[in-house]
């Protein structure tokens, strides 16, 4: 029993990456609505993230307010332009000097997902947030797919390279994206999507951190 909620438990972290990638895209008010994104979202953290769960169900409540047009053209000031970005959701302007975009953090990001044998057929560069959240979740999957067919050690693999890219990459970049957000938008919608991934990755990046700390205190 315990082995089968660990099980679940991976599967829900699993499709809260999915989630999250999807939210970061040009937002379709109908289509989170119908398929109920947002509910789901929250559900899937109340059990992985509670602090994160909290602000999709407020993302919900702002995404019934808004409109279709006010949720486009706050998207396009914060991650796509044409004007300066408020928000630029690629990593290598956080992570790099002089804010560059396609920096040489973008090529090793991308050189992790070739090595993972990820396969990308994408228009935004490598370390845009939607495509990293994408890669998470793919190898997340991965570890499921392990676990599920008891192939012994492989669960490991992935899990060490989950740690390797959240840690190196993704966690390094987010909270100032997060910020970022915050402070180029008063749209409540998105300043809540904001709150809901910097609290989530907070969270992985903890449990990541956990058993190093745990060991490092047995010494």
């Amino acid at each position: 029993m315990q082995l089968e909620n660990s099980r679940k438990l991976k599967q829900q972290r699993t499709d809260c990456y999915r989630l999250l990638a999807a939210l970061f895209y040009p937002p379709q008010r109908e289509v989170l609505l119908s398929e109920s994104v947002c509910q789901n979202l929250a559900l899937l953290l109340d059990a992985v993230c509670p602090e994160a769960g909290r602000y999709a169900g407020e993302m919900l409540q702002c995404l019934e307010k808004s409109s279709d047009s006010e949720l486009a053209v706050e998207h396009a000031a914060l991650f796509v332009g044409p004007f300066e970005l408020k928000a630029p959701p690629y990593g290598s302007v956080y992570l790099e000097e002089h804010r560059r975009v396609l920096g040489e953090t973008t090529m090793a990001t991308l050189a992790m997902y070739r090595e993972a044998g990820l396969k990308l057929d994408i228009r935004e560069p490598a370390d845009h947030i939607a495509v990293e959240l994408e890669f998470m979740y793919f190898l997340a999957v991965r570890e499921v797919e392990a676990l599920l067919s008891e192939d012994q050690g492989r669960p490991d693999v992935w899990q060490k390279r989950q740690a390797e890219f959240l840690l190196g990459y993704l966690g390094r970049w987010t909270p100032d994206f997060c910020s970022s957000i915050k402070n180029g938008t008063q749209n409540e919608y998105y300043r809540a999507l904001a709150n809901c991934l910097a609290a989530f990755i907070a969270c992985e990046c903890e449990k990541v951190k956990q058993p190093a700390n745990a060991g490092s205190r047995s010494e």
